[in-house]
């Protein structure tokens, strides 16, 4: 029975390790999002931080990846510029792959 329970234990750490990781991953790939935004709307100083902090406030969970093109798209019009809902999935997905790489390597920072 010991083994039993050793392995329950084993297999709810690597989940809770893998959620963290998941929810790193996902909060650095926000992030990286949110500053290719503020540098494709060419924005500083307040309007940056704003931008930023509106898009890390996206709620995560299901439909989150929608959530953020939605807002995205939101905010570029908001700043007259438009770019096609394919460039914010590509976008996405290059900022996705570099921050997952970003946590593995641990070079994300305190910061992030």
């Amino acid at each position: 029975m010991t083994t039993f329970h050793e392995r329950e234990q084993a297999f709810e750490a690597k989940f809770a390790h893998d959620e963290e990781f998941r929810f790193l991953v996902t909060a650095r790939r926000d992030k990286l999002v949110a500053q290719w935004a503020v540098e494709q709307l060419r924005l500083s100083g307040l309007p940056a931080a704003d931008i930023t902090t509106s898009v890390m406030a996206v709620r995560d969970g299901a439909g989150h990846d929608e959530r953020m093109l939605n807002h995205l798209a939101k905010v570029f019009l908001q700043y007259g510029k438009s770019v096609q809902d394919a460039d914010f999935a590509a976008v996405l997905t290059r900022c996705a792959t570099q921050a997952r790489q970003q946590v593995l390597d641990g070079s994300h920072g305190a910061t992030g």
